[in-house]
């Protein structure tokens, strides 16, 4: 019997106030809306660095006298090392041949330079890529060995980007968030001074504080709970009809946008969380001030 009370105090309120109601619904939904969009983004950037780090590989160019001595005992070297998985001797014409093939659609970047104007190189694949530092490093200064590249930076570049990034949006819904508490906070502070009279007569005949405060609660947690929905519904329809869309037809943004059921329940599980905690705070700054114990 007290639930169903609480139930129809809060329906009441929410229709005295329902202009406000619909603000304080929209400002949440945006708001997660944003924090939502920081969890994806987070997870496309895994998905690129995590291709792009299954495709990092080491280039090791020797100078124009290094010896052939001096290129099999850094080969051997690095077959001895654990974090390496394969080397690769990539000789002259191999690698003008490669060249050629790169900018195969570009003739005159090739036809007119000798064929063996490129280095002799190794191509070191490795176990995981969080050592292509390490191995890097370890084989700078090597005998006959002129440079030493590899993709690190790119990876690097990105995480900076997206680290930027997040922390732009991520402030953006905060203050949002912070938005969406204050609003609901004044909903609730409306609700209870257009019944202060009936409050007030409530407490002369014995209700408690908590008693007159749950269905205010209520009111709070219900509207950041329809924001959340609103905002899950708008995240997982661009999921299925933008994103796995595009990686549909370009199918090189196949694996970047492509998302595990549980990473988007987890994002979803998120933002329920987030909308159900601000309602809570929205709800407790207005009645800790206007319905003290």
């Amino acid at each position: 019997m007290k639930f169903g009370y609480f139930l129809s105090e809060t329906i009441t309120n929410l229709k005295r106030n329902l202009l406000m109601t619909v603000a304080a619904i929209s400002t949440v939904a945006i708001s997660l809306l944003l924090l939502g969009g920081v969890q994806i983004l987070g997870l496309v950037v895994n998905n690129v660095t995590g291709g792009l780090e299954r495709k990092v590989e080491i280039s090791a160019y020797f100078r124009e006298n290094a010896s052939a001595g001096e290129i099999e005992q850094l080969t051997r070297d690095l077959g001895k090392m654990p974090t390496v998985k394969d080397v690769v001797f990539i000789s002259k014409e191999e690698a003008f041949e490669e060249y050629k093939e790169i900018y195969k659609d570009q003739p005159e970047f090739w036809q007119n330079i000798p064929e063996d104007s490129l280095p002799q190189s190794l191509r070191i694949s490795l176990v995981d890529a969080d050592f292509t530092e390490e191995v890097a490093s370890s084989i700078r200064g090597a005998p006959g060995l002129d440079e030493v590249r590899y993709g690190g930076q790119i990876i690097d570049r990105l995480l900076q980007v997206n680290n930027l990034l997040t922390v732009i949006t991520f402030s953006m819904s905060m203050i949002l968030l912070v938005a969406a508490a204050a609003l609901i906070a004044n909903t609730i502070r409306l609700a209870i001074y257009a019944r202060r009279d009936e409050i007030g007569i409530m407490k002369l005949v014995g209700a408690t504080n908590w008693f007159i405060r749950i269905p205010f609660l209520f009111e709070g947690v219900f509207a950041a709970f329809v924001g959340a929905i609103i905002a899950s519904l708008i995240m997982v329809g661009a999921q299925w009809a933008v994103f796995k869309n595009l990686g549909e037809q370009i199918s090189f943004l196949g694996p970047v946008f492509s998302f595990s059921t549980g990473e988007i329940v987890t994002v979803v599980g998120i933002l329920f969380a987030v909308g159900c905690g601000i309602g809570l705070v929205g709800s407790g700054l207005a009645l800790r001030r206007f319905l003290e114990a």
